[in-house]
This record gives structure tokens, C-alpha cells and sequence, in this order.
């Protein structure tokens, strides 16, 4: 099969397989996706215009050319493998129930056998289909407006919330139960100061990666550490294991120290050293891109290296294409 389908399903095959093997040469690319090495040249030029919202060049996907070999960067996300959520496996379920009901006798011996894989992945494998319908409930997705409301009442009135976190840079979906103490927007996201009941530590919890949201009626009081975070001595979100000083030029010193994202702050003569902790630094980087030489990597070597890999990639399309258009326009520029 050919045509736009085929080449959407090869770049995305292509895009997790380089990222597992790092390095391929375009022989080895060219033999596994039965392609020419000009289509595959095609391809990874197309994936290099690919990336998340809001599609800026600091959210696109990474792709470098160095000698005869693929380097592709910026989409993690390609190389974790897909894990659905509770609710995301309960409304899948409901679906192809539905959709079972629909087809009767005519449904397929497939769609059943889904039907038993997503019980087991929810725990159910023991009942009936009757008995897990009945005990599914599916809530109404809440929009980012929507969990901010009761976020700020629960601060205001100090009841404990119940919610589903995605970790992105663990990879987890984690149920937990916090206190929280205050809300903060900055680096283009809200974010939640609550004192985590699991960990037993202040942490600093994304807005939007809040899956489920439960505000319980059960209050608490802050005791000394909640207090402490509350006025932003907090760790940073989603503390981890990689430790990142970043250096802010003059102009952007007053605004990286009002950042909740930082733990540490050291004033220098060249401008504000900051520091945080992190277990992916993905997010980082695409962030890192958007202030461009207002902001200096003092650590980690990693975090520098592929934010030279980044420009260097991104300066080379550009100067690819601006020759492309000159090529073009030469006919045109000699016509009488």
C-alpha cells in the first residue's frame, strides 16, 4: 500500500524505532521500512515539522543528520509505551459493550476477547458483564476552568483532595490524597503548592496533568512544614533525580525567582543562577528554547548538549528551505 496513509504509518514506526536505536545509519533505516534513502529523507524532513501544541519551533520534534546516521530528539512521548487511564479503560469498555449490544449475535469473537483484556486491566476478570457496567461510573471530563474553580476553594476553605496525578516524567498515573495550600501560575502552566499525604512532603503538582479530581469534605489544618510550603519553600514539581542550574540574564532575574519551578536561587554579576530538580528533562528543553540566549544550561553537560543538537537541527532546516526558495525564485528573478 502506498499514498499518505503508508507514509503516516511508516513515520510513525519510524519516529519510536530511531529513538530505541539512536544512531542508525540510513542503510539499516532504508532496509527496515523498505524505503529509498530519498524517501527516507522525506520522511524525517516532514517528522522535523511534527511536534505538540502549540506547534512553536520549541514544541517539534528533534531530528539530526550527523554523517550517515538518525538522531531524532524532543518526542519522549513516542518512546513510552501507551498506558490508559481508569476512566479512559472504563469508557472503552462501555463502547465496545455498547457496540456488542448493537451488533448482537453478529459481533466478532475479537471485540469479546477486548472486552475480557480490558477487565483484567481494570481488576474485574471475576464478574460478570452486567456486574461491571453497574459498577462503572463515568464522570464528564473536566476542562482546565473547570478544575481550577474547586482547586481555589479547596485552599480557601482547607479540605483534603482526592485526585489522579500523571507523572510525566515517570511515566504513572498515581492516586493521591493532599492538602492544598495555594495556586501559582507560571512558565505558561498553573500549578498546585499541596502538602502530599503519600510522600509526606510539600509538592508542586501540574494543573493540567491532573486527571481526576475529587474536593472531600474532610478538612485539615496546616501544620508547620505545609505552612512553609505555602509561602514557597516548596520542593519543585515532580521532584527527582536530575539536579539543573540554570542561569537567567538581568532582564529575566526578577521574573525566573517569582517561578515555583525553582528551589535554589545565587545572584551572580552575569545575572540569577537557579536551580531545580526534575526526572525528565524533556519539558525542560522545549521550555528552555522559548527564552533563547536570555538563558544559559550550567548543568547537566546532557541538558546542553541536546539543546545545541535542537538549534543546530532547527538552523540547518532553515537554511535548507531559505536555499529551496532561492532556487525557486532564480527562474522567475531572469524572466523579461
Amino acid at each position: 500500500m502506498s499514498g499518505p496513509e503508508a507514509r503516516l504509518r511508516r513515520m510513525l514506526a519510524l519516529i519510536p524505532y530511531v529513538l530505541k536505536h539512536q544512531g542508525a545509519t540510513f542503510r539499516e533505516l532504508c532496509e527496515v521500512f523498505g524505503v529509498t534513502r530519498e524517501q527516507l529523507i522525506r520522511d524525517l524532513e516532514l517528522i522535523f515539522l511534527c511536534g505538540q501544541p502549540d506547534y512553536t519551533p520549541a514544541d517539534l520534534i528533534e531530528v539530526s543528520i550527523e554523517g550517515d546516521r538518525v538522531f531524532i530528539g524532543m518526542a519522549d512521548y513516542f518512546a513510552r509505551p501507551v498506558r490508559f487511564t481508569p476512566s479512559e479503560l472504563a469508557g472503552l469498555y462501555l463502547a465496545c459493550s455498547a457496540l456488542a449490544r448493537l451488533a448482537g449475535p453478529a459481533a466478532s469473537s475479537a471485540l469479546h476477547s477486548a472486552m475480557r483484556r480490558i477487565q483484567r486491566a481494570m481488576g474485574m476478570e471475576e464478574l460478570s458483564p452486567e456486574e461491571v457496567e453497574k459498577s462503572l461510573e463515568m464522570a464528564t471530563p473536566d476542562s482546565r476552568e473547570e478544575v481550577l474553580s474547586p482547586l481555589l476553594e479547596a485552599c480557601e476553605e482547607h479540605r483534603v483532595v482526592e485526585m489522579e496525578y500523571f507523572s510525566y516524567g515517570r511515566g504513572e498515573l498515581t492516586r493521591r490524597r493532599v492538602h492544598p495550600l495555594s495556586m501559582e501560575f507560571g512558565m505558561g502552566h498553573w500549578y498546585l503548592h499541596a502538602w502530599d499525604e503519600m510522600s509526606g512532603e510539600v509538592r508542586v503538582f501540574r494543573v493540567d496533568r491532573i486527571k481526576d479530581l475529587e474536593v472531600t469534605k474532610e478538612r485539615f489544618t496546616p501544620h508547620r512544614e505545609e505552612e512553609a510550603g505555602r509561602k514557597g519553600t516548596s520542593t519543585t514539581p515532580e521532584s527527582g533525580e536530575i539536579v539543573v542550574r540554570l542561569r537567567f540574564s538581568l532582564a529575566l532575574a526578577p521574573w525566573a525567582r517569582e517561578q515555583a519551578l525553582f528551589s535554589e536561587f545565587q545572584e551572580e554579576k552575569e545575572g540569577l543562577v537557579c536551580t531545580l530538580r526534575t526526572d525528565s528533562l524533556s519539558w525542560l528543553e522545549r521550555e528552555l528554547l522559548r527564552w533563547g540566549t536570555e538563558v544559559e544550561v550550567l548543568h547537566p553537560p546532557e541538558l546542553r548538549e541536546r539543546l545545541r543538537r535542537r538549534v543546530k537541527g532547527l538552523l540547518a532546516l532553515y537554511a535548507k528551505r531559505s536555499g529551496r526558495r532561492r532556487t525557486d525564485e532564480s527562474p522567475a528573478s531572469c524572466a523579461p
